[in-house]
């Protein structure tokens, strides 16, 4: 999943008083979320599970599942299932590692969504189609790379 330089979700800015994340903790509901996974509040309990709400949904928080710091676990390091594990809501402006579905063909500033399977993202569908279905638009990438498979990738989120 990493590759040379990604070691951290969360990385940025660090400018004065946004030079924090907003961390929200809860207990892992599946034993396959992976660090940089977008997450949602599970349904019948106070923690995370892998988002699948569709990318046609507009409104719902962007909430993405943060390493695990305190045992000094990497990006490749599932989070296990009833562990306490963060999650970080990111605010406008922030630079964060979050994991994008395989075959995506990116550039700085491709506008990204949710894939609505597997709490990662996917280029988003926009309107410039007739009769396309816009997505919310939850962050743009700040990198190129084509995705070889599901991997961590640079976004600024929107």
């Amino acid at each position: 999943m990493s590759t040379k330089g990604k070691r951290l979700i969360w990385v940025g800015p660090a400018d004065g008083a946004n030079s924090k994340p907003s961390n929200i903790e809860g207990v892992a509901t599946q034993a396959t979320i992976l660090p940089g996974s977008v997450v949602i509040q599970a349904a019948a309990s106070a923690g995370f599970e892998l988002s699948d709400i569709a990318a046609t949904l507009f409104g719902n928080p962007f909430v993405v599942a943060d390493k695990d710091q305190m045992r000094a676990k990497s990006v490749d390091d599932l989070w296990a299932i009833n562990e306490n594990m963060v999650a970080i809501q990111p605010r406008s402006g922030e630079y964060l590692n979050v994991l994008v579905i395989t075959t995506q063909a990116l550039v700085i500033g491709t506008p990204l969504a949710r894939s609505s399977t597997d709490g990662a993202l996917k280029i988003a569908v926009t309107p410039a189609t007739v009769g396309a279905t816009s997505e919310e638009i939850l962050c743009y990438a700040d990198e190129i790379v084509t995705t070889g498979a599901t991997q961590l990738v640079r976004v600024r989120v929107a």
